[in-house]
């Protein structure tokens, strides 16, 4: 009897090992699943106050329209991409405050036009040039583009890249944009 009280002992670290790691990979498997399934143009466009940016986003090189258009997705360009654990703290705090706004905020009032002038505050210069990685070297050769990022590359400027590239993602969103209703 006491044998068999010492095997199942000396077994109880080896299963709680093995079932530590089974239910790891079960909750890793559905964070990746969750992540990607939250983070394009179908989910971010369910709630009809979105619906303005995926039409424009759609019409954008960014959105894949043109001969040269490459679809990337909304996170893509609204989360910052300098760490994994910056990206992730963001990603729930911008969804919770969207699932809060769609729920509680009076909806008709949101000023876009207002809001897209802080566009600095929810498109991050990391996501710009982890796509863009070689924009350094290629302005070099250009005088024009190398004109206007010289001050970018030198850090000697606080401009982000939505500061010129105002439309950026989105072509003519203004168009696309429910115009303001006088609401006092």
């Amino acid at each position: 009897m006491e044998k068999d009280d010492k095997e199942t002992k000396s077994k109880f670290p080896i299963v709680l090992i093995i079932v530590g790691i089974i239910l790891g990979l079960i909750i890793a498997f559905i964070s990746a699943v969750s992540i990607k399934a939250t983070s394009d143009k179908n989910f971010c466009g369910m709630c009809h106050t979105m619906q303005p940016m995926v039409d424009a986003y759609k019409m954008d090189v960014h959105g894949g329209a043109g001969k040269h258009g490459m679809e990337v997705k909304c996170v893509d360009c609204h989360l910052p991409h300098d760490n994994t654990m910056n990206y992730l703290l963001s990603k729930i705090q911008t969804g919770f405050h969207d699932i809060y706004a769609q729920n509680f905020y009076d909806l008709d009032k949101i000023d876009w036009e207002e809001k897209r002038k802080h566009r600095e505050h929810f498109v991050y210069d990391s996501a710009c040039i982890a796509c863009h990685t070689n924009l350094e070297e290629s302005t070099m050769s250009n005088l024009k583009a190398f004109k206007g990022h010289r001050a970018y590359f030198a850090g000697t400027t606080d401009k982000k890249c939505v500061s010129c590239h105002e439309n950026v993602g989105h072509k003519n969103l203004g168009l696309h944009l429910p115009k303001q209703k006088n609401v006092k």
